[in-house]
């Protein structure tokens, strides 16, 4: 297989984007995306799209087609990938695939979600359901079951079994709203302290208003191809894949033998650390998947930076602020840079090659050799891992 290398990477600023529609989104990312790259939009042999329900939020479906079209590219062929919350890192992965097996040479991943839409064309009721239905709609969502009810369920049996705390998830929730308040794309730019966080509306106990990702608008681009490429365009500060890897679980809640561990997850890193043939504890910096607070804590765990059920003491100790032994979710993450959801995967992707060539500004991570991506898709039955290095061109 062929070394692959990220060249050209960037995000839109995440938010509520009433001045934006889909092509918008997707201009704001791919355009400067190719030209931190280097190239001609016409180097590009194939777009890679990630996006969770355009087809609803939207109305309009085959939208890999209809970016490539809008980005002047008409001609190039594309793919949607949905994976629900891991459609970026899905996405991501095959792209990977394609350049390391030797089917293209250059591929452009674009991540991109609109998902605040207009009570007058949607009400809140029929937007809820469409948010849904990435979970078994038959069997669960569909008889009242949702993200929050389902993650808080999975918090209280962590609580049971390890004595995880309330506290614990509110540091962690207000650990990523600092983080969040140093970047300039993210979705809640402001910093929420522990106390308020603990005081807010609950939404599903343990999780307050503050604790749940948020409904964004946003996009993510990224431009992947091989070392003979970076090269040749003199890509010193290139990030190099090292590792990838995709798990999966039961997509049923009720038929899965713990609540505590993703086994999605726990595959997804072992293959990703096997073939970049490194440990957790040489990972410098990660983004994993917080769609509510207490989820960031079963990760790290599960991607085995910390023994099961520690992740609450370890993060209460500092070890995942920056500064701390381990940041994680420098960018903020989802609960405060936003959650447009199959833009995702691909905006961690965007974070820790910044981070990995010293580009994330008050954010830095210093001397970040080695970062982790991770997403978690649906009710956990999905999940990508990617290890990512500093160039070695």
């Amino acid at each position: 297989m062929r070394e692959v290398y990220i060249v050209g990477a960037h995000e839109s600023v995440h938010g509520n984007r009433r001045d934006a529609d889909l092509r918008k989104l997707i201009a704001e990312a791919a355009i400067p995306a190719i030209k931190d790259a280097g190239i001609d939009k016409r180097e590009i042999q194939a777009i890679y799209l990630a996006n969770y329900n355009a087809n609803q939020f939207n109305n309009q479906n085959t939208l890999a087609a209809l970016a490539a079209t809008s980005l002047g590219l008409p001609h190039v062929p594309t793919v949607r990938f949905e994976a629900a919350c891991a459609s970026g890192g899905v996405a991501f992965r095959q792209a990977y695939i394609a350049i390391a097996a030797g089917i293209y040479d250059t591929v452009l991943v674009l991540g991109v979600e609109k998902m605040n839409v207009p009570l007058e064309e949607a009400d809140a009721d029929m937007q809820l359901q469409w948010a849904k239905s990435g979970v078994d709609y038959r069997y669960e969502s569909g008889v009242g079951m949702n993200g929050a009810t389902m993650f808080a369920m999975f918090a209280h049996r962590h609580m049971h079994e390890y004595g995880t705390t309330r506290e614990m998830l509110a540091f962690s929730a207000s650990k990523n709203k600092y983080h969040a308040s140093l970047n300039p794309y993210a979705y809640k730019q402001r910093e929420v302290s522990v106390e308020k966080i603990l005081k807010s509306p609950i939404v599903a106990t343990p999780f307050s208003t503050q604790e749940v990702s948020l409904i964004t608008d946003g996009s993510a681009a990224v431009v992947l191809t091989t070392k003979d490429k970076a090269l040749g365009l003199n890509k010193k500060m290139a990030v190099k894949v090292l590792g990838s890897g995709h798990g999966g679980g039961s997509f049923s809640v009720a038929f899965r033998d713990s609540h505590v561990t993703m086994r999605a997850t726990v595959a997804a890193a072992k293959e990703a650390y096997s073939m970049a043939n490194l440990k957790p504890e040489d990972i410098d910096v990660v983004e994993c998947h917080d769609c509510f607070s207490f989820t960031e804590l079963m990760n790290i765990e599960d991607l085995g930076f910390v023994e099961k059920g520690k992740g609450g003491w370890f993060a209460m100790d500092g070890h995942t602020r920056l500064g701390g032994k381990l940041p994680v979710n420098t960018s903020g993450g989802l609960c405060a840079k936003g959650h447009p959801i199959g833009c995702t995967g691909v905006g961690q992707i965007v974070e820790m090659t910044w981070q990995l060539q010293d580009r994330a500004e008050k954010r830095q991570v210093k001397n970040a050799k080695y970062a982790l991506t991770h997403v978690l898709g649906g009710p956990g039955a999905i999940s990508a891992v990617h290890i990512l290095g500093r160039s070695d061109l």
